[in-house]
């Protein structure tokens, strides 16, 4: 029998022999056993209210793992609205090492809403609203909401920290979104910017996964299976170049912000004469809170500087 994402239940068993597991579109690798039913009661019994039935759905195919997408978010801050990448790479699970430990995370949590509730003279119930599932280190984290009557119960929200006043114009202060109504949405959210088989130096999402794939390769993942588990990985591509040359950018504000952020970081005037030319807004947000003319002068772009100042 093949699913709706192409693969047969035995494709699927393949996988998982080599720690791959997909769900809701995406590709989660390095992905861990499912979590047992007595852990997923115990994470329930720390929440204000029942645990998302996708997230169960996540937890009972794999209790956690690593993603290697580009998550981009409108974020509200006290300066006004930005476009902020958050690090969404890893999802927490219970026996964990260091920063993707679920239970270390939920006890943090917890530690730091006794002390709320302390500073505010207020006592806390001992529930969490907000379950941390994963994120990237301590500076990004996702959360499941589980607060029952809150406009945003069962959805999934963003938290990123800010850092110190001297690195602005990056973000300075801790910034917070529900992004997504429910976790398939959320993971519906995960992109990729740049196709990661294309030529190109340096680290880009996809370097790791990519490297996982070589190593289950040589650990016996047959080449036909690991080809199709790409193709259905690059299915998250933000094709702007595609749409660019169709003439439907403007219509897509996501790719053309990635558009104009690759314009700009390339210098590359002509490629802003075409979206310019396509009809395409040019001074809305790209990155953190620039336009794409305020984002090539921080970057002493003067090839895109001098395209730009006369447009917007």
């Amino acid at each position: 029998m093949t699913a709706p994402h192409g693969f047969s239940e035995a494709d699927i068993r393949t996988l998982r022999a080599h720690g791959i597991a997909l769900f809701a579109g995406r590709v989660i690798f390095d992905a861990q056993p499912p979590m047992a039913e007595d852990a997923i009661a115990a994470v329930q019994a720390h929440c204000a209210g029942p645990l998302p039935p996708a997230l169960l759905a996540l937890w009972r195919q794999t209790a956690g793992g690593r993603l290697d997408y580009h998550l981009s978010l409108e974020v509200d801050t006290s300066e006004g609205p930005r476009i902020e990448a958050v690090a969404w790479c890893e999802l927490f699970y219970d026996g964990s090492r260091f920063y993707r430990d679920l239970q270390g995370w939920i006890e943090n949590e917890q530690e730091q809403a006794w002390e709320a509730a302390e500073d505010a003279g207020e006592e806390w119930n001992g529930k969490l609203a907000y379950l941390p599932i994963g994120g990237f280190e301590y500076c990004d984290r996702i959360y499941a909401v589980t607060s029952p009557g809150a406009p945003d119960d069962g959805g999934v929200l963003a938290w990123k920290m800010g850092l110190p006043p001297a690195w602005a114009p990056a973000l300075t202060e801790d910034a917070v979104t529900t992004f997504a109504p429910s976790l398939p949405a959320a993971f519906a959210r995960l992109a990729l910017h740049d196709d990661p088989l294309a030529p190109g130096d340096g680290y880009r999402a996809g370097s790791e996964l990519l490297a996982y794939l070589d190593t289950c390769r040589g650990n016996g993942l047959p080449a036909p299976l690991a080809d199709a588990l790409l193709a259905h990985y690059r299915r998250a591509l933000i094709d702007w170049r595609a749409l660019l040359q169709a003439g439907t950018l403007p219509a897509h504000p996501y790719a053309l912000r990635i558009a104009l952020c690759h314009a700009v970081e390339q210098d590359d005037a002509a490629l802003l004469r075409h979206i310019h030319a396509s009809g395409a807004r040019l001074d809305g947000l790209v990155a953190g809170g620039s336009n794409a003319l305020q984002h090539a002068r921080f970057l002493q772009k003067t090839s895109a500087i001098a395209a730009l100042e006369g447009w917007i």
